[in-house]
């Protein structure tokens, strides 16, 4: 079997090739390789390579930079994000399979609409209800279909890794550098430990499973509770940080993804935030 990897240097992408069991199984072009924003660079590269399967885990990710571009379709996001596969569903067939990694940003998370929500709930379709980045990735998902997988994640964290902070290392950088923003009290989010992720995404590829599946921690908590958590965790003293309440128009405030379907479809438990923490600062969490 071959699997084409895009965005293979990412923060998910990457994890993905070190844990992968069979690397001879995995190709992983370049962004030079392989631009999935050019239909033609799309062809020539399936063209030469033939795969069995695709795992996108290429995305823009930027939420706020992403934001600047709210409505502009010749935006990076929206290329990214949605030209890019567009152009790879083009050249998909029918027996090859594919998984499109994405976010629970696809969903509002208001008042009016809160989460945590469930593998069957639908990506938001009025742009003005969520964020130009899960807008985005919501008309992928829309692009897709039935025609492949769809994978949401929320927040997904490792313990290490050099190109990008992901949502905890990143306050754990600043909380050292004594910058740390002030922290949501009133903001209910999950966590995506990238590991377990890793581990389960290898089923759904062995299995050829379709649908739709969320990996995440199974409770939710602010982000108050949980950066101080790991803050304790480390030994640092929390005395220092200070509180604040989320602006709904800017940040999801009732997120969360449900994932009891995915962990009966799959046969496992995915761990909860605390544990999550604990096995990063197992691992050396560092920044």
């Amino acid at each position: 079997m071959k699997i084409l990897i895009t965005g293979a240097s990412g923060l998910v992408g990457s994890r993905f090739v070190e844990l992968h069991p069979r690397l001879s199984e995995l190709s992983v072009p370049s962004q030079e390789e392989l631009d999935i924003t050019s239909l033609e660079s799309v062809k020539s590269y399936f063209r030469k390579y033939p795969c069995d399967a695709v795992v996108n885990f290429a995305a823009y990710t930027n939420v706020g930079e992403a934001e600047k571009q709210r409505g502009d379709k010749n935006g990076d996001c929206w290329k990214l994000n949605v030209e890019g596969v567009r152009n790879l569903m083009s050249v998909m067939k029918p027996d090859q399979f594919f998984v499109q990694i994405s976010t629970d940003m696809v969903f509002p998370g208001s008042a009016q609409r809160p989460g945590p929500y469930s593998e069957s709930d639908l990506a938001e379709t009025d742009s003005s209800k969520v964020v130009w980045y899960g807008f985005t990735k919501g008309e992928a998902e829309r692009i897709v279909g039935n025609r492949g997988t769809i994978v949401r994640l929320i927040y997904p964290v490792r313990a290490k890794f050099t190109d990008k902070l992901d949502y905890l290392r990143k306050p754990l950088d600043l909380f050292n550098q004594g910058k740390l923003y002030p922290l949501f009290t009133d903001q209910q989010i999950s966590l995506t430990f990238i590991d377990e992720t890793c581990q389960a995404l290898q089923k759904i590829i062995d299995q050829n499973l379709s649908g739709v599946f969320h990996m995440s921690c199974p409770d939710t908590a602010t982000p108050y509770e949980i950066i101080t958590y790991l803050l304790q965790k480390l030994g640092k003293d929390i005395s220092s940080v200070q509180k604040s309440s989320v602006d709904p128009k800017r940040y999801p405030k009732f997120g969360g993804l449900r994932v009891e379907e995915t962990e009966r479809k799959l046969g496992i438990k995915f761990s909860t935030w605390k544990k999550i923490v604990d096995k990063l600062v197992a691992q050396g969490i560092s920044v």
